[in-house]
């Protein structure tokens, strides 16, 4: 790894020009008329399925990092989304810290004139991601751990609704423009290079014009994490190769349909779009066909940010139901991935996102574990190739959270159904594969990740409508030839 031990008031000594010598981001887009998925520099379809841990690098220790992210791999999640300069909430989750203290006492930033300077990351010599002399350190620490595991790390290098826009009253510092963003992102892209399983996510939580147009600020951090990768200055607005050696998106605020598409869907520099939807579980299947429809350029869309585990009051907490709503209607509607999140449990342990009280107890939530069913569902049933087919349900699909959403394959070969709730699916017969008769169906239960028995069904029976069995709480139907 690239270790930086430079004067940290001497901002212009942190670069140095060059190209790297290394291929372009392990994790790109694909984009077709049908697909729109994230591969793998072998070209291999990526399964996104995120955890969200915002505090890492302020809230936990090496061991705490070693512990969530062995949890997340035995899952199978594969991503997790950390925020750099997130702003610590001391002494209790509702609280806001400038520029905090991490775990072991370092700050992300120098202070000059009373104020913390992103042009100055604070750095000393001499330590080690094992042995941290410093707060980029402990930041190593994290990267190299997730590169170990091989899990990808989606990773903002400032929450901007804190600290570039500063629209959260009471919780915020505006420490950044243009300029600022522009070299701190060079700092992270120089640091950072030779680490292709990183994407990096701009934004934080935030419009790109909440409270005024901050969009060149944005745009002016990616054109900075660039230079810190290849060593060369491209305009964002540049379709040239080199954006080929980062994978960059942006995180919105819950706005459900305003997401980064808003803003930047034709710049170069954005490879795929992100949606947060966090409290409006009812628009989920909207938001997301919503950016489905976008061309010019086709982009994949990853959920982001949907509503939180344990979110919501006493009688109207977020379930594992929730979760498993959230995740199937993402990829049903064309989602690219999901994104998981744990707020609080029974126990006000949490929030998991900044891992407070007794979180470790969090990590086997009812949702946290379904996700495991989810992606051996979706990667037994070839996700990648899934088309969005509304029209493969006759009638009465339901709304928001209970809309029954459906999808078949580019090879027309099998056809797939998610009911949010146990009640019956009318099945567009004309619309199934094949001509026969009769079809096989099958069952599946994604709070277990069970199979029911595959069974032949008539095609007049199957036109009268089919229901799940009586113990499950939502479903998955398969339909295919016999």
């Amino acid at each position: 790894m690239k270790r930086i031990t430079v004067i940290s008031f001497a901002m212009v000594f942190f670069f140095s020009c060059g190209h790297p010598n290394q291929d372009p981001q392990k994790v790109r887009t694909e984009y077709s008329e049908k697909n729109r998925h994230l591969v793998t520099a072998d070209g291999e379809p990526f399964f996104w399925l995120g955890g969200t841990v915002w505090g890492m690098s302020e809230w936990m220790t090496r061991e705490d990092i070693d512990y969530y992210l062995d949890d997340r791999s035995d899952k199978g999640f594969s991503v997790v989304q950390v925020c750099l300069l997130w702003g610590k909430r001391s002494e209790h989750p509702t609280s806001f810290a400038l520029n905090a203290e991490n775990v072991y006492g370092h700050r992300a930033l120098r202070e000059i004139n009373g104020e913390p300077d992103p042009t100055h990351p604070w750095i000393e010599e001499g330590g080690t991601p094992n042995q941290p002399n410093d707060y980029w350190d402990h930041v190593d620490y994290l990267v190299e751990a997730m590169a170990k595991r091989n899990m990808v790390l989606a990773l903002l290098p400032v929450w901007g609704r804190r600290y570039v826009n500063a629209t959260h009253p009471g919780f915020s510092m505006p420490i950044f423009g243009p300029d600022k963003m522009h070299l701190y992102g060079q700092f992270l892209g120089q640091r950072y290079a030779s680490h292709t399983h990183i994407i990096w996510v701009l934004g934080g939580d935030v419009k790109a014009d909440h409270g005024a147009d901050h969009r060149s600020s944005y745009r002016a951090m990616a054109e900075g994490i660039l230079e810190g990768v290849t060593g060369e200055r491209v305009a964002w607005s540049e379709n040239s190769p080199l954006w080929d050696h980062v994978l960059m998106t942006y995180h919105p605020d819950g706005a459900p349909m305003i997401n980064s598409s808003s803003w930047f869907h034709t710049d170069p520099w954005l490879d795929f779009n992100m949606i947060e939807t966090f409290v409006h579980k009812d628009a989920i299947v909207k938001a997301v066909r919503q950016d489905y429809s976008l061309a010019a350029p086709i982009k994949p869309s990853i959920m982001g940010e949907p509503a939180y585990e344990g979110q919501g009051g006493p009688g109207d907490a977020r379930q594992g139901i929730h979760m498993r709503r959230q995740a199937y209607q993402s990829f049903f509607s064309g989602a690219a991935g999901f994104t998981y999140g744990g707020y609080y449990d029974e126990k006000n342990n949490g929030p998991l996102f900044s891992p407070f009280g007794a979180w470790r107890e969090m990590l086997d939530l009812e949702g946290a574990r379904s996700m495991t069913h989810l992606k051996s569902f979706c990667l037994t049933h070839d996700w990648y190739r899934w088309i969005p087919d509304q029209s493969l349900i006759e009638a009465d699909t339901g709304k928001g959270q209970f809309e029954q959403v459906a999808v078949t394959s580019t090879k027309k070969d099998f056809a797939l159904y998610y009911l949010p709730e146990n009640r019956l699916c009318k099945i567009n017969v004309g619309k199934l594969v094949g001509t026969q008769d009769s079809l096989s169906i099958q069952w599946f239960d994604p709070s277990t990740g069970k199979y029911g028995d595959q069974t032949l069904m008539s095609s007049t029976q199957l036109g009268t409508g089919v229901s799940p069995p009586a113990y499950y709480k939502d479903a998955l139907l398969v339909i295919s030839a016999k």
